[in-house]
């Protein structure tokens, strides 16, 4: 359910050296810290992150890659770079403190197919996860809930106590409405071989509408989606806009401020309609 953007600046940066660079050995043997290390990296995701935690079974300083065993109980390569925060307690750590058997969180996204850590928090306190996704299957004689994650290969699997809180918007819910499609976020502990879930906050279910308001942040017509952050600008949300008329579509340019009416299908925000807001100048 997630998107991304390149760059047109890096060919037309390399076109310009080549044209005003003079070919001496000072130029050919331009230091390392010269290079605005920025563009040798792949852009970072616009999109939500997502949370995931565990224990770090191998570090790959080379290729700068941990091995994580995610509190799911399976693992996960997650990469980083220079641009990676690295925390303890809020306070940076060198990257030689990611050592094997280290309980660590990390904010991540996709970026070119491969699990990317933007903050990686290294914790001492109890192993306990967070994690964004939404329902393939719930049992309810067993209590397990799984949930299909975007930067995990296989399904996490959660326990629910009676312990569990479980809530729709402002309501207390039953654990009948985790249907499967059903979008969430939960927050669990790895206890005894197995993850109890704490608090389970249903975000979507299939056949809900929805009203974003908020500027329209992407904006792809061949693909068919729109991104939209919110005004508060901490969330961002994807919105399939293919059963719009095209005068409509025509009409969607990013940085436009929007009210979205849409609805859930299961798989997607599906746009019912689209209002652009015409915001005074100050």
């Amino acid at each position: 359910m997630l998107i991304a953007i390149v760059s047109m600046a890096v060919s037309a940066c390399s076109g310009s050296w080549a044209q005003t660079a003079s070919p001496s050995a000072s130029s050919k043997a331009a230091p390392a810290e010269d290079r605005d290390v920025a563009v040798d990296f792949p852009p970072l995701s616009r999109g939500p992150l997502s949370l995931i935690g565990g224990t770090v079974i191998k570090v790959d300083p080379i290729r700068d890659r941990v091995v994580l065993r995610a509190f799911g109980g399976k693992d996960i390569t997650v990469d980083f770079d220079v641009r990676t925060k690295i925390l303890r307690a809020e306070a940076p750590v060198p990257t030689r403190e990611l050592r094997p058997g280290a309980r660590i969180y990390a904010d991540t996204s996709l970026v070119n197919g491969r699990v990317f850590a933007k903050t990686i928090r290294i914790s001492a306190d109890a192993a306990t996860g967070e994690a964004n996704g939404q329902v393939t299957a719930y049992d309810p004689s067993a209590r397990k809930l799984k949930i299909r994650n975007a930067v995990a290969s296989e399904p996490l699997e959660v326990r629910i106590t009676p312990e569990t809180k479980i809530r729709s918007g402002d309501r207390t819910v039953e654990p009948s409405q985790l249907a499967e499609g059903t979008l969430l976020h939960v927050a669990f502990q790895a206890r005894d071989h197995a993850n109890l879930a704490t608090q389970i906050d249903i975000q979507a279910l299939p056949g809900s509408t929805f009203t974003f308001a908020g500027k329209m942040t992407f904006v792809d017509l061949r693909a068919g989606y729109v991104a939209i952050a919110d005004q508060s600008g901490s969330n961002s949300y994807e919105v399939a806009v293919d059963h719009l008329a095209t005068s409509v579509k025509r009409a969607l340019k990013e940085g436009a401020d929007v009210v979205v009416h849409a609805k859930f299908d299961g798989q997607k925000y599906q746009a019912q309609s689209i209002e652009l807001v015409q915001v005074p100048p100050r």
